[in-house]
Formats: C-alpha cells, sequence, structure tokens
C-alpha cells in the first residue's frame, strides 16, 4: 500500500454519504489530489478538523483504487478568522478557485502551495492591504503558470521606450509604435506598469511595504482580473461576487 505524508490545504470538498467527504487538497509534495475523508462530517470524527476548507495540515494518505483516503490529519492552520469576514471569505474562495483551476493532478507544485498558504495567513491576519495582497497573489500565480505579463518592454517589438498601454490580449505593455497590434489595449501610466514589476518581484511577506495611489491601484486591479480571465480562459463566479458585495460597499 502507497503510503504519502505531506502537508496540504484543502481547496475545495463534496459531502458524500452521511458522513464522508472528498477532499480536493493541494499539496506541498504531490500536487493536486483527490482524498476520501472518511467518516470526518460525524461530530466527534478526529477528521473534521483537518477536512474543512482552507485547513492547513500534516497529512497521511494512502493510495486506492480511484482516490487517496486520509489515515491522519493534524491540524496546523485552520484560518477560522477568515469565515468571520465575508468578503475575506470570499477573495479566499477565488484564491483557491485559482490554484485549483492553474494545477493538475499528481503534478508536484510546491511554489504554488507555499504563495497560496501565505496568502491566506496575511488574509486572515490583516497584515496587507487585501486589494494589494490580492493582485500580488494572482500575478505570481500567473508567473508560475507560465503567463508572466510583460511591463519592461513592449511585448510585441521588444521596444523599452513610450510604453502607455497594457495589451490583456498579448500579454503585456505596447510602446506607441505597436499599439495597432491589439486596438483594444488598456491606457496605462507608467507608475502602473512599474508597480506591476514590484509586485510581481516583491515576495507576498513583503507586499505590506509597499503603497499604491488609488488611481494606479484601480488601473492594476482591473487589468489583473482581465487578465486571469483571459489567459485562463475561464471567468470565475467567486470574483464576480467579490464585486457584487464591492458594490454595495460603495452604495
Amino acid at each position: 500500500m502507497a503510503i504519502l505524508k505531506t502537508q496540504g490545504l484543502v481547496l475545495k470538498y463534496t459531502d458524500i454519504n452521511e458522513a464522508d467527504r472528498i477532499l480536493t487538497i493541494l499539496t506541498r509534495d504531490k500536487g493536486k489530489i483527490k482524498a476520501v475523508s472518511k467518516g470526518c462530517r460525524r461530530p466527534k470524527s478526529s477528521l473534521l478538523p483537518s477536512s474543512e476548507l482552507f485547513a492547513f495540515s500534516d497529512f497521511i494518505f494512502y493510495k486506492g483504487t480511484n482516490f487517496y483516503h486520509i489515515s491522519s490529519g493534524e491540524i496546523r492552520e485552520s484560518f477560522y478568522d477568515i469565515r468571520n469576514d465575508l468578503l475575506k471569505l470570499s477573495y479566499a474562495v477565488y484564491f483557491a478557485e485559482l490554484a485549483d483551476t492553474v494545477t493538475d493532478e499528481d503534478i508536484p507544485s510546491e511554489k504554488l502551495f507555499i504563495i497560496l498558504s501565505k496568502t491566506l495567513y496575511y488574509l486572515s491576519r490583516n497584515e496587507i492591504p487585501i486589494g494589494i495582497l490580492s493582485c500580488g497573489y494572482q500575478l505570481k500565480l500567473m508567473d508560475l503558470s507560465g503567463f508572466r505579463p510583460q511591463v519592461k518592454k513592449c511585448v510585441n517589438c521588444g521596444r523599452e521606450e513610450n510604453l502607455q498601454k497594457f495589451s490583456i490580449k498579448l500579454g503585456g505593455a505596447l510602446c506607441n509604435l505597436c499599439y495597432e497590434n491589439d486596438k483594444s489595449a488598456i491606457k496605462v501610466s507608467a507608475g502602473t506598469l512599474e508597480t506591476i514589476g514590484y509586485l510581481l518581484s516583491t515576495p507576498i511577506s513583503r507586499l505590506n511595504t509597499i503603497k499604491i495611489d488609488n488611481t494606479i491601484f484601480i488601473e492594476i486591479d482591473k487589468i489583473t482580473v482581465d487578465f486571469v480571465q483571459n489567459h485562463l480562459d475561464k471567468r470565475f463566479k467567486s470574483m464576480d461576487f467579490i464585486n457584487s458585495i464591492k458594490s454595495l460597499e460603495i452604495e
């Protein structure tokens, strides 16, 4: 019987039968796996804490015919505080949904595991503005997935001067000689491009050192969300829900 010992973070789950769950877990060593948590929904189950959404645990699995099965799960961090704030919870669901989208089962993705874990940690601790944290996480996730946005030179010709637009479709900045290559490109400031580069290169734990002008942040936020949806070719309902919450707060 193949045994797997590793850390894991629950991205989502599906309840089955009266007491069981099938968990989708992003693990440190094995990438994304599906695992059965037998009897975890019973009130006194030792597996209940590690079978909740976002639970970060030390797991022991054994490999079944179709799924892994959890032998034990020792919770390290529940990120429980995230559940007390609807906006935080919505962002956490979005972050997990993104990680689920860009990973394949049994393909190691330790860097994404670490980035998502740190992002949830700082989301729960209120140490980094949620908007900056969100943009930083999304950009890093896209970079790991092979979609790093080009912001230091023209994505079409390579020039480093007069970068005044950003092409979602082409994946980066356009110089004034290449605007015609994407007429839907978004006009951006040099500060926006510079800040995107900073978010890409700065560790999650250091994002609390950055201050972003509100006008620049609005540009970055829109570019980031559109960039993710375009290149992953998916519209995320969790982001739609986040936007609906924001619109209520504005009103």
